[in-house]
């Protein structure tokens, strides 16, 4: 049984999406100053930025490509190709390590501080 080209369209739709979020967010970043009149060092700016725009542009990225990293597994008997699954799982990887190595970071930060 194969999957249908409509199902094949929405994952790879939605790998776009999630890997253009992910690359805005590194934009954004960068030009903060610029297009947002964050002054960078400056921490109730940095915070809102980064919980207004940051951290949503984050999670939607981090939420679409584990569910298309999770398709892409589910369905991989179904695909005709298999380079449509190496594509979309490799596709996802990077929002996922993102998140998983801030994610580390923040932990083994909690363990090591001296407070």
């Amino acid at each position: 049984m194969k999957i249908k080209v409509k199902a094949q369209f929405i994952d790879y739709l939605l790998i776009v999406i999630a890997n253009l979020a992910f690359a805005l967010i590194f934009i954004f970043g960068y030009y903060r100053l610029e297009w947002f009149g964050v002054i960078p060092g400056y921490a109730p700016y940095n915070f809102a930025f980064n919980i207004g725009l940051i951290l949503p542009l984050t999670f939607v990225s981090f939420v679409l490509s584990v569910f298309v990293f999770l398709r892409a597994l589910q369905n991989r008997k179904k695909r005709p190709n298999k380079l449509d699954n190496s594509f979309l799982i490799f596709f996802s990887l990077p929002s996922i390590i993102l998140v998983v190595k801030v994610f580390i970071s923040l932990v083994f930060h909690i363990f090591t501080s001296n407070y």
